[in-house]
């Protein structure tokens, strides 16, 4: 269809597009998506593609600036030969050129909106990818640098940077703490450590760490603070994950109750509030909550995890909830 048909016809989607929440992180992420991306990754990987502000640019250029003997353009139907019986195609003159990519930008009218989701969704993928490995978030990198410009992108060159300096700086502890401590207590903290300026807000919430896993924190940090002095490490306490091997209990069909240990993922919340049942094996929901310094209800939603997992059992007494280690 011509520029003009295609203009009328696509503005309700375009303000049905903006009214959605969830349609910039979708479009970012078939951006991104080198398997399941289909044509917008297509797009991003074309070798003719011209940064957003050409392509832009080239299509106001388009328009011939008002002149005195300025006349309307023909009507569609007139320029497709049905009102003066022509056959065969006419073209349009007014059809935008434009890409997939900069006709999806230029709905919302600015592709800063873009690039703020494409940070929060790459902060997620790094924090989340324990194995340091940034080669393919480079690749997206230097393809969307290509289309948005370096200077959009700069803080996320530096989020991937800090990736890559924190697998190096981790290796460097990790052998120093390997040469210092014993085979019975082997070096457990990995850490990814961030320029919180560059990055998008990340969750800061505080608490209390039970002192074993406080006491392998400060060893991490304090190699830190050899290995970079002057600089000091600021613990976003609930960020992160921790593998652990847990004991669970099970009841069969004849009500024996077996044990079995299993390997476990979760939140250093998840970990600090079990780890405080290896001083007693028996806490009301407010001694936990002043122990881990959360709210009530923070604790109430983190140990319901553990009940679920057949760790822990939990026990109503009046309007206490007072919490147990499961035992045979």
């Amino acid at each position: 269809p011509s520029g003009e048909l295609l203009q009328v016809v696509t503005q309700p989607v375009r303000e049905y597009l903006r009214g959605r929440d969830d349609c910039v992180r979708c479009i970012i992420t078939s951006l991104t998506d080198e398997e399941g991306g289909g044509d917008l990754y297509e797009e991003l990987k074309r070798q003719d593609a011209k940064p957003l502000e050409e392509a832009q640019l080239d299509e106001e250029d388009e328009e011939e600036p008002p002149t005195f003997d300025w006349q309307p353009p023909p009507s569609i139907l007139q320029r497709r030969g049905v009102i003066t019986g022509q056959v065969g195609k006419v073209s349009s003159s007014s059809r935008r050129a434009g890409d997939i990519l900069s006709m999806l930008v230029g709905i919302y009218g600015s592709k800063e909106l873009f690039v703020n989701e494409y940070r929060i969704m790459l902060a997620d993928k790094l924090l989340s990818n324990l194995e340091y490995n940034t080669d393919a978030e480079v690749h997206k990198l230097e393809l969307l640098k290509l289309r948005f410009g370096e200077s959009s992108l700069r803080s996320c060159e530096v989020m991937v940077k800090d990736i890559d300096d924190s697998k190096r700086i981790h290796t460097n502890i990790r052998s120093t703490l390997e040469l210092n401590s014993s085979r019975d207590d082997p070096p457990v903290v990995d850490a990814a450590i961030v320029s919180h300026i560059f990055w998008p807000h990340l969750q800061r919430d505080s608490m209390k760490h039970h002192k074993k896993i406080q006491s392998k924190l400060d060893q991490f940090c304090k190699e830190y603070e050899k290995l970079k002095n002057p600089r000091r490490l600021v613990w976003m306490q609930q960020l992160g994950t921790v593998e652990m091997e847990v004991e669970a209990y099970e009841t069969d069909a004849d009500g024996n109750v077996t044990s079995y240990v299993k390997d476990i993922t979760c939140t250093p919340a998840h970990a600090t509030l079990l780890a405080n049942f290896e001083d007693k094996s028996q806490w009301t929901l407010e001694e936990l909550s002043a122990e881990a310094a959360m709210s009530e209800e923070m604790v109430r939603k983190r140990m319901g995890f553990w009940v679920n997992q057949r760790v822990v059992h939990a026990n109503r007494v009046g309007e206490d909830v007072i919490y147990s280690l499961v035992s045979a």
